[in-house]
């Protein structure tokens, strides 16, 4: 018999995560950024501040909102960082400089997305879901953001088109805060009962303070970080890359799109062998895959070539960071999960800040992109390693104890 209240969590889930900050916000900015700067008199680096505004707030705000998800539960929070979303793009239609105003909003939408980011809704599908866990995960976290981006920025675009880029933003944040509010509110629950479909050993539910002090847990957090911020730091210079090597930029842009498209198909295959592996190894290709697409890119510039070359960076991408929240579930339980996923998150989120300008800054001091697109690939093959090392992925054992009395979470089950 279908259990109503299974989809009913996970539709509202994806609704919210469809219109959150990520989805809303950032889906939209390309379009917004020439109108707004070219209203208020600005050069298009003053309105991408407010994107590293919100990324270093929200990676700080991120543990503690988790801690709040996993003590009150998810409803509360997720509504609230929603409206909180809302009131930084409604500031954002009052600006005439960038003064205070454009710093509260900036600020407004960093705790916005901490509270009602990825790290809210762990706990819920994973609660509802345990054989299909990593592609519930995928599907509300990855899949339902980047459909609604590619309906937002159109619609966007159409609306500043109609009624002025100030409008726009109000109308955004009333859907933000209307249809997200309310379906928090109403239809987000966690299963009370959080039964296992899986047989076997289960994770033990544990603190973010045990899973901090257990060698699985930094392997993973710095696995997710490294990669993510390699790989998403690769892709805002690919293009760049591609150009500089006399490659049209038709040709780069087709390459970038490959980048991307490929990441649904990712997050999709990338799931269903997690759900359906009790070994570490299958994650640990999908970590290697983009090895094998930047060796390609590297070696021709021949279309199909770099295509598929991109096509595999893009399958790799979108499995570090759609099977992190899989993976923190699977090692520590469900009972810290938004908190211990927080933490993990916010280090991705400060890889993925430095990463396009450390490698950018590798540009500016060595005249191209052979050193710093190298030291993309060691980080890389440092967390496809971290990620082999780990235990087996759906099948930790009972707490033990290290010689320092440390409790370890995630042993090897042989």
């Amino acid at each position: 018999m279908i259990d109503w209240r299974r989809w009913s969590a996970m539709a509202a889930s994806a609704i919210c995560m469809a219109v959150g900050m990520s989805a809303v916000f950032m889906g939209s900015f390309p379009v917004f950024l020439e109108p707004v700067s070219r209203d208020l008199a600005w050069g298009r680096a003053v309105l991408p501040q407010i994107i590293t505004v919100i990324s270093l707030s929200a990676a700080v705000l991120m543990p503690l909102c988790g801690r709040l998800v996993d003590r009150i539960g998810v409803r509360i929070p997720v509504a609230l960082g929603l409206i909180l979303v809302a009131s930084g793009m409604g500031l954002l239609s009052l600006i005439r400089s960038n003064g205070a105003v454009f710093w509260v909003a900036a600020l407004l939408l960093g705790a916005g997305a901490a509270l009602s980011g990825p790290p809210a809704f762990v706990g819920v599908v994973s609660s509802w879901f345990d054989k299909n866990r990593a592609l519930a995960l995928g599907c509300v976290l990855s899949i339902a953001p980047m459909c609604s981006q590619a309906v937002v920025a159109p619609l966007a675009q159409h609306l500043i088109a109609t009624v002025g880029w100030r409008t726009s933003y109000q109308m955004l944040a009333l859907v933000v805060s209307v249809v997200g509010a309310a379906t928090a509110l109403l239809f987000l629950r966690r299963n009370s009962a959080g039964g296992s479909e899986m047989p076997g050993p289960q994770p033990v539910d544990v603190t973010a303070g045990q899973a901090l002090r257990t060698r699985t847990f930094w392997q993973l957090a710095i696995a997710s970080a490294l990669a993510s911020g390699a790989l998403i730091g690769f892709s805002v210079h690919v293009v760049s890359w591609l150009t500089g090597r006399s490659v049209a930029p038709a040709q780069a842009a087709l390459v970038l799109s490959a980048l991307f498209l490929s990441g649904v198909a990712g997050t999709f295959l990338s799931s269903y062998v997690a759900d359906r592996s009790r070994s570490i190894r299958p994650i640990q290709i999908f970590y290697a895959l983009p090895l094998a697409g930047l060796g390609l890119m590297a070696a021709s510039n021949a279309l199909p070539t770099m295509v598929l070359g991109a096509a595999l960076v893009g399958l790799g991408m979108s499995a570090v960071t759609g099977l992190a929240p899989f993976l923190v579930t699977r090692y520590f339980g469900l009972g810290a999960s938004a908190e211990i996923f927080g933490i993990v998150m916010a280090m991705s989120m400060a890889s993925i800040g430095l990463a396009p300008l450390l490698i950018g800054l590798g540009f500016d001091r060595t005249g191209g992109y052979v050193l710093p697109l190298a030291l993309t690939a060691l980080a890389v093959v440092i967390a496809t390693i971290a990620i082999g090392l780990l235990p087996r992925a759906n099948a930790p054992a009972r707490p033990a104890h290290d010689d320092h009395g440390l409790s370890i979470v995630a042993e090897r089950v042989s």
